[in-house]
């Protein structure tokens, strides 16, 4: 049976009032998810700023905290490929630099494949039970790393984890706009990207310790580093099980002795003041239809932000891949290599977060990301430029610079997110977007060649060639979305009121397409 629901719901922003309607919800299941989101929404609630920053205190610390933690183990896992590269992996798996290329490639296609059927799994299943299922799946696969003895087991290891990690960071993204209003998200983010920083630095760390075990139990240093890697992340897998909530309306989990977060006004105040700040939100929990699939492709809007992704983030794969490597043929050890790249990822986290900050207080997030962009142009000039003969130390600093480069990456998903509706567009985009960040790493895996060792003269002007271009187009879709707003605010402030209802009434506009949805810069 059909269950035919018409709700809407008009709230004053202060700029101008926003009117969403929702229809048609089966009785599939899908009636459940929709007052899921809803329950609690009270709509002349009023409460005061202290009680909104207790109630996001509190989603700060019990959910915040766990998902960074998870995040934290995602990115162990994932930069323990280049500290292990660094111990010797190739030499000892019986292939060189260009084999790792072709394993990074396989890794960014199988990855970005994956990638884009997750959100839809989530929005069936939810994220509370999706993420702790792939958790433990690539912990296994990562510890079967000590398995492996030549070329064709690396390769099947990197086919395995790309596919059991690919769906994490696009399920994070999702459940988070569940608990978070639109401009708390950038800084929310880059404590995401800038807890993966922390991970690859204190992966450094670690491996400079557990590399010291090579030869005990027959097994070299990096398998060692994986075994570990491997066994903690199924540990945090295990316990995300019992401890994720579905949404705001359901927190009572198993590791809280079964007792809500919330009390009856804090969760009104968490719920409504969601739905007021994105009214789309009151959607939260809908499956995405093939119209939302449909909506996503079309907007060519979404395509630039994707774009943006994949040009602006391809120089991280050889920067990421070889930086302790390249630091090593400087001079240094393999052990104080490793040492010596972990600080660039603490630079990274720190600046990450103040930028991302800045732009959660002040808006316009694309100038804010520029800095970042402008950052990561200077370390790869310094490389390109420094004399051949230039000191160790010197080399390092460049190196540093550049690997230090702020992440944009969140902010960057914050701002495409407020840009686009309806909730099904929406989670679509965190699943492309997610793709696009990882797909990049295909022709990204083949900038730094064994030929072009250990400098990389020519793989820096490629990358120099990129981070110019991702200026570039950070400006050109902020210009966009200040024409588009002008044009719309223009056309709508020349409507009666007569014809704002008719085209409430009769439009097929949806979400970001509507004249009176304004776009945030």
């Amino acid at each position: 049976m059909a269950v035919d629901i018409v709700e809407t719901i008009i709230i004053d922003h202060g700029q101008k009032d926003k009117i969403i309607e929702v229809e048609d919800i089966s009785s599939d299941g899908q009636e459940d998810l929709f007052h899921s989101s809803t329950v609690g929404y009270v709509p002349d609630l009023e409460w005061t700023a202290e009680e909104e920053a207790s109630v996001r205190n509190k989603i700060d610390l019990r959910l915040m905290t766990f998902v960074l933690l998870m995040t934290f183990v995602l990115n162990m896992d994932r930069t323990n490929i280049s500290n292990a590269i660094s111990d010797g992996l190739p030499a000892d798996l019986g292939f060189t630099i260009d084999g790792i290329n072709t394993g990074t490639l396989v890794y960014s296609f199988v990855f970005t494949v994956f990638t884009l059927p997750s959100n839809v799994i989530v929005k069936k299943i939810g994220a509370h039970i999706w993420v702790p299922l792939i958790m433990a799946s690539w912990g296994i696969v990562t510890w079967c790393h000590v398995f492996i003895h030549d070329f064709k087991g690396y390769l099947i290891t990197r086919i395995l984890i790309a596919a059991t990690e690919a769906g994490f960071i696009p399920a994070c993204l999702t459940y988070l706009t569940g608990f978070y209003k639109t401009n708390e998200l950038a800084t929310r983010l880059a404590w995401f990207w800038g807890i993966q920083a922390f991970a690859s630095a204190f992966s450094g760390f670690l491996s400079f310790a557990i590399f010291r075990l090579a030869g005990v139990a027959g097994l070299f240093g990096w398998q060692w580093l994986f075994l570990l890697d491997g066994i903690f992340t199924d540990i945090v897998g295990v316990i995300a099980f019992f401890y994720l909530p579905p949404s705001l309306t359901r927190t009572d989990r198993l590791l809280f002795g079964k007792k809500a977060w919330f009390s009856e006004r804090e969760l009104q105040i968490a719920v409504t003041r969601l739905i007021r700040d994105d009214l789309t939100k009151s959607e939260q929990y809908r499956r995405v239809t093939l119209n939302d699939i449909k909506l996503a492709v079309l907007d060519t809007k979404l395509w630039t932000h994707l774009i943006i992704t994949f040009i602006g983030l391809m120089p991280n794969s050889p920067v990421g891949t070889y930086l302790p490597t390249i630091i090593s043929q400087q001079g240094f050890d393999v052990y104080i290599a490793n040492l010596l790249a972990s600080p660039t990822y603490i630079i990274n986290l720190i600046f990450s977060i103040i930028i991302a900050r800045m732009a959660d207080k002040y808006g316009n997030t694309s100038l804010f990301a520029l800095i970042a962009v402008v950052w990561g142009l200077i370390g790869l000039l310094l490389l390109e430029f420094l004399p051949l003969n230039s000191g160790r130390w010197s080399l390092y600093a460049a190196a540093f610079i550049t690997a230090s480069t702020p992440s944009w990456h969140g902010m960057q998903i914050a701002w495409m997110a407020s840009n686009l509706a309806p909730i099904g567009k929406r989670t679509l985009a965190l699943g492309a977007v997610i793709g696009a960040a990882n797909i990049c790493g295909v022709p990204g895996s083949q900038i730094y060649k064994a030929y072009d060792a250990p400098r990389f003269f020519h793989g820096n002007w490629i990358l120099i060639g990129l981070t110019l271009t991702t200026g570039a187009l950070f400006l050109l879709q902020r210009t966009r979305y200040v024409l588009t707003n002008k044009y719309r605010e223009k056309k709508w402030n020349s409507m009666s009121d007569k014809e704002k209802r008719l085209y409430n009434e009769t439009t097929k506009h949806r979400g970001s397409d509507r004249l009176d949805f304004r776009f945030r810069l």
